[in-house]
């Protein structure tokens, strides 16, 4: 005699079992957290900040915040240390290593007295080669400092011009 029982099939919960468990797999496996900035000194480099670029602002023809000094672009494999690393490989004794775009990264004796420090949440893009650390940003760069360095360098001309202060110098 035929069943008279109204359950559903068990293929039919199995189904919609699958497709369920696919979906949340596919939900977990599209989210990743969020880039975080690299702030381990291990390097040689500590986390300065995030800084904007120069190259539009007016009166600096077009030169960078990290100006006059090395740069090496890694398309899909930038990270913080491959660019600490390159900026230490140098003979030049870089103070600066900073990184834009997620895959640039600059090196340099000097940071620009004209390129501001922003909110670390506009250094927003991760690096390629390692979505876990921040790699600058559109025009912004994460940038870190040697920790042999002081200070930041800034030229003593613009620090006695914005003082308003003149030098005279005694040559004998």
């Amino acid at each position: 005699m035929p069943s008279t029982s109204s359950s559903p099939p068990r293929w039919g919960n199995l189904l919609v079992w699958l497709l369920l468990s696919c979906l949340a797999g596919y939900a977990t496996a599209t989210e990743t957290a969020a880039p975080t900035i690299y702030t381990a000194t291990s390097g040689g480099f500590k986390y300065l900040g995030c800084y904007n670029e120069t190259t539009g602002i007016a009166g600096t023809v077009g030169n960078r915040a990290l100006y006059g000094g090395s740069n090496q672009v890694l398309p899909g494999e930038m990270t913080v240390q491959k660019c600490q690393d390159f900026c230490k490989k140098s003979d030049s004794n870089y103070k600066y290593a900073g990184l834009e775009y997620a895959r640039e990264c600059w090196c340099a004796i000097s940071l620009s007295s004209l390129s501001e420090k922003f909110p670390d949440t506009a250094c927003n893009l991760a690096c390629e080669g390692d979505v876990t650390q921040v790699c600058g940003g559109n025009l912004k760069l994460t940038v870190y400092i040697a920790r042999a360095a002081s200070s930041i360098q800034i030229t003593w001309a613009a620090v006695l011009v914005s003082l308003g202060a003149a030098i005279t110098l005694n040559l004998r």
